[in-house]
């Protein structure tokens, strides 16, 4: 008797093995509609993630916060997403980790004006409108470090609310906000179009990093998935450093789809500014650090209620799996 039950204990750890192994490697993703989904574009459109057994189901989303709300409704596996909307993710208890960083943009992300207008500096938004998205790191590091470093305060300028980059041009045109955040591949398009004149850009206040992120539960339950996801991923960023004119014309060819129009050298030029580092590193470990601990010590907007465990809200683990097995 006591033998059967052994046995039947051990059939039942074997059937349970096999389900897992036969599970089908799939996820549902979110794609930024900035250069930060090119990755994830350039993977989709070249059939990377294909090769690696992985079905990809997958959404546009022009934040990445939008796509941490995804998760939180049970709607989206994987998405990118910059570190305030991450860390107040983790202080609120959203079950998911950050597997590594999607990149570094903030060469792409600029302060713009009309070309039309008079303002050639950020000193001079006082009483004016800045149209840029809320809850992001975008409004953080400019309300805790653009603006001071500019001699303003937060109470010198009004913030509108504009989450999605395709709407901020059409906001400046229409005099509803004087100034705007905007990421390539806006930027690019409406400079060439002739529409905006850049500022500067946000490298000198802060990398922006945007980080990876997976929920718990396909970590737990289907972490092979997650690893052909990074596979597929890794293989779009190397074409991106190695071949950027190769890169830039299939991120081309998507934006065409969407009745964008811009000259291949322009989208080329614009994606060269963004830094593809996929590694969570002791670096990147200390700068989530820093950042929770500003927001902690905020006294408004984007804030958390205690510093949140980074050592459970990141692994690094299936990156590294991913990179050996390529």
């Amino acid at each position: 008797m006591r033998r059967a039950v052994v046995l039947a204990g051990l059939l039942v750890a074997l059937a349970t093995a096999a389900a897992a192994q036969s599970r089908p490697l799939a996820v549902r993703l979110a794609i930024h509609t900035s250069l930060m989904g090119a990755p994830d574009v350039i993977a989709v459109r070249q059939g990377y993630f294909k090769q690696e057994g992985l079905d990809v189901e997958w959404r546009r989303f022009a934040l990445g916060k939008e796509g941490r709300d995804a998760m939180i409704a049970g709607a989206i596996d994987l998405n990118a997403t910059a570190p305030t909307p991450f860390l107040i993710g983790l202080d609120k208890g959203v079950p998911y980790v950050a597997i590594g960083v999607n990149s570094l943009f903030c060469g792409s992300n600029h302060l713009v004006v009309l070309k039309s207008s008079d303002i050639n500096t950020v000193a001079q938004l006082k009483g004016k409108r800045i149209g840029l998205p809320k809850g992001t790191i975008t409004e953080f590091i400019f309300v805790s470090k653009v603006a001071p470093a500019h001699g303003l305060k937060a109470s010198d300028f009004q913030i509108a609310n504009i989450p999605d980059a395709k709407d901020r041009v059409p906001s400046m045109v229409a005099k509803a906000v004087d100034m705007a955040a905007l990421g390539d591949p806006f930027v690019a398009i409406a400079e060439h179009e002739g529409l905006i004149r850049p500022l500067e850009d946000f490298c000198r206040y802060d990398v922006m990093p945007f980080m990876l992120t997976a929920t718990n539960r396909i970590v737990q339950e289907n972490p092979a998935s997650v690893v052909a996801y990074l596979r597929g991923w890794l293989r779009a960023v190397r074409l991106l450093k190695e071949e950027p004119e190769k890169a830039a014309q299939v991120y081309l060819d998507d934006l065409k789809t969407l009745g964008r129009e811009v000259p291949l050298s322009v989208l080329d030029r614009a994606l060269r500014r963004m830094r593809w580092e996929p590694e969570i590193t002791p670096t990147m470990d200390r700068y989530l650090v820093d950042m929770a601990r500003d927001m902690l010590a905020a006294a408004s907007g984007d804030r958390i209620r205690a510093m949140p465990d980074l050592a459970r809200g990141v692994n690094k683990d299936l990156l590294r799996k991913a990179t050996a097995s390529r």
